[in-house]
């Protein structure tokens, strides 16, 4: 929603910027989640994603430009990944076998949902307190999550 208005981004601009999420996600999840588990608990993976994603969450209320959040991008795609990877092995680890496909599934459907709602209070947050409120707001829920 402020793509457009806030930062003055294109079309061209936009689609670089999901491309390049697209990307980090790819590469998270093949390359890096799976080295981290091998020397961090998945407790520690959740608690220092969170914390990661507070602080770039703050970082995006300051945002100006497309390199700002290219950036900020670049570095919140990898907890975000590692975290939903190691939710997903830790929610299939603790359950039975003859229903973990279902609950992996709602897993992914929580997640979409979040895709749905999202937007729609992130639109509202922007006309009403702008860049800045999405970015705190953003913040603030990681926190208490």
């Amino acid at each position: 929603i402020a793509g457009p208005t806030f930062f003055k981004l294109t079309a061209k601009d936009l689609g670089f910027f999901q491309t390049m999420s697209g990307i980090v996600g790819l590469i998270a999840n093949t390359f890096v989640v799976g080295a981290i588990e091998k020397s961090l608990s998945q407790k520690s993976i959740i608690t220092l994603g969170a914390s990661i994603l507070v602080c770039t969450f703050t970082a995006y209320a300051y945002a100006t430009t497309l390199n700002h959040l290219l950036i900020i991008g670049f570095i919140s795609a990898f907890p975000s990944m590692a975290m939903y990877t190691t939710v997903t092995s830790m929610v299939t680890r603790g359950t039975p076998r003859e229903v973990s496909a279902t609950v992996i599934g709602l897993g992914h459907a929580a997640r979409s949902l979040c895709g749905i709602i999202a937007p729609t209070i992130g639109g509202y947050l922007y006309k009403d307190a702008g860049v800045p409120g999405v970015g705190y707001t953003s913040a603030g829920i990681m926190v208490l999550a």
